[in-house]
């Protein structure tokens, strides 16, 4: 008898979720209906016209406040206008240390270009990043996301990996991997319209 009685619980409990999903997945498809009817008549706002937020090509670049090297905060909001190279990288990257050039060289020519790098260091302390800019020169803007929480936004997983923003704040491109010349860093910021 303890044989069938299992089975039959079993069904038991499966009728009852079947049961409860139908009224669950009718509301659903009632509300996404009349939510899109909405949306398609407003002629107030097009979906098109709004660039959805994410870190892919073509999506508005997810806003930050971090505070950089020099005890400043920033947000990233704060360069619209601007073209921005975002910059992920740690002082213990050893492919992050072969781009220090490259980016110090082409840092000293942004203003003329009416540009500015962001260079984020991420999962490092804050000292760390201190000292590492104190020590290689660099002038640049260094904002600090200790925890790699601003990582998580741009759906970073290995450093060091560069964004190219156009001034509205959309992503134009996007390197994995360490820039080991200037000309590659201006010719992608050049082809941001």
């Amino acid at each position: 008898m303890n044989i069938l009685k299992y089975p039959l619980f079993l069904w038991i409990i499966l009728g009852a979720i079947l049961v409860l999903m139908v009224p669950v997945v009718i509301i659903d498809q009632i509300t996404h209906s009349k939510s899109t009817q909405s949306i398609a008549v407003s002629p107030v706002i097009s979906i098109s016209d709004q660039p959805k937020t994410g870190w892919r090509i073509g999506e508005q670049a997810p806003d930050f406040t971090l505070t950089t090297t020099d005890n400043h905060d920033i947000q990233l909001s704060d360069y619209r206008g601007k073209k921005v190279i975002l910059n992920f990288w740690a002082t213990w990257c050893g492919p992050c240390r072969l781009e220090i050039q490259s980016l110090k060289s082409v840092n000293d020519k942004l203003p003329e270009l009416d540009a500015v790098l962001l260079a984020v260091n991420t999962q490092d302390s804050f000292d760390n990043a201190q000292l590492y800019a104190k020590a290689n020169g660099l002038k640049c803007i260094i904002p600090v996301d200790p925890r790699g929480i601003v990582s998580g936004y741009y759906n970073i997983h290995g450093i060091p990996t560069t964004y190219f923003i156009n001034q509205k704040g959309i992503v134009t491109s996007i390197k994995i991997g360490p820039f080991l010349s200037e000309d590659e860093i201006i010719e992608r910021l050049d082809s941001i319209n």
